[in-house]
């Protein structure tokens, strides 16, 4: 039985030339079998329409895209197991379909003569909903529990955020879209030398190698943006810039509110709080293309976990693929 909660939606798949050609992988997580059922129509002149069970469990969801990646199991007759996206028309489909969802519903195939014309997804239901995830929150009203938001993962659209620069100019992500952009995060009091100070010595390298290219510089973009906002103004993160060598439009420091970055943290990774004299913190940088998508999340400490010539390369890489 399916669960009335998440309810029903339409789906309008991409052309089958498109999706099996880009976007399929195998995936050997388990999912529920398959039945092995179909469903000829009556052919209309040459077209002949068939029906196929489909079952399995949701990889991401990508409402800015419209699109929804199952790893599905095999559909006899049509396709063995595989992972792949399907894009949806509907407004608002995708609103109750979470990662880890268990889904099934009909694909609807179309073959003119022998050659598969297109299909469609349609009645796709949630029959076993993934657990979410809370956490509690502190806030003015007392604390709260709310859902925590997925890490995106490549491909996702990041979502847009607003922040100050360190030239007092209020900047959205949005507006950069076009240029590559790598934006960690850090806030200038940070004590811990293999912290926020290797994070700032690694964007310093990165700005040296990614700047000796004018017409490479002049689509790259680099973003330091602090999650203390109650220390790091504007005037705070000039004098931080100036020692770090930090210098716009190519390397930026900024600032954002903390419901500013409430849109940003969790999807990157990012995890903060504040103690007594310090912020308690992860490391997270991300690598997002010219189309505003993601290309890469590095965890962890510069030096150890990623390395300036990764960032080099996936940046050199995304703006070769766009031309730039």
């Amino acid at each position: 039985m399916a669960w009335s909660s998440r309810g029903r939606l339409a789906a309008s798949v991409c052309s089958a030339a498109v999706a099996l050609s880009g976007g399929c992988g195998g995936d050997s997580d388990p999912v529920p079998r398959a039945s092995s059922k179909s469903e000829v129509e009556e052919p209309k002149g040459e077209v002949v329409t068939k029906r196929f069970q489909l079952r399995g469990k949701v990889r991401k969801v990508d409402p800015a895209s419209k699109e929804v990646t199952i790893a599905h199991e095999a559909m006899p007759g049509f396709m063995g197991a595989m992972t792949m996206p399907f894009e949806v028309d509907a407004p608002g489909a995708l609103d109750d379909v979470r990662p880890g969802d268990q889904v099934e519903g009909s694909l609807r195939v179309e073959y003119k003569g022998k050659r598969l014309d297109s299909y469609r997804l349609e009645n796709l239901e949630v029959t076993d909903p993934a657990p979410i995830e809370m956490k509690l929150e502190i806030g003015p009203g007392g604390p709260k529990l709310r859902e925590k938001q997925p890490v995106l993962e490549p491909g996702a659209a990041v979502p847009d955020f607003t922040m100050t620069t360190q030239e007092g100019k209020t900047l959205r992500l949005e507006e950069l879209r076009g240029s590559c952009v790598v934006m960690t995060f850090i806030y200038t009091r940070c004590p811990l030398p293999d912290f926020c100070p290797a994070s700032d010595a690694a964007f310093a390298e990165l700005a040296k190698q990614l700047g000796g290219v004018r017409e490479r510089a002049e689509r790259v973009r680099l973003l330091s943006v602090s999650f203390d906002p109650e220390h790091d103004t504007p005037e705070v993160l000039t004098r931080h810039a100036r020692l770090r060598g930090a210098v716009p439009p190519l390397w930026t420091y900024a600032v954002a509110s903390h419901d500013e970055l409430r849109k940003i943290a969790e999807p990157l990774g990012l995890t903060y709080g504040p103690m007594k004299d310090e912020i308690v913190h992860n490391l997270s940088t991300a690598v997002i293309g010219p189309d505003g998508r993601l290309v890469r999340l590095f965890m962890g400490k510069a030096g150890k976990d990623w390395t300036t010539a990764q960032l080099v390369k996936e940046v050199v890489e995304r703006l070769r693929e766009s031309g730039k």
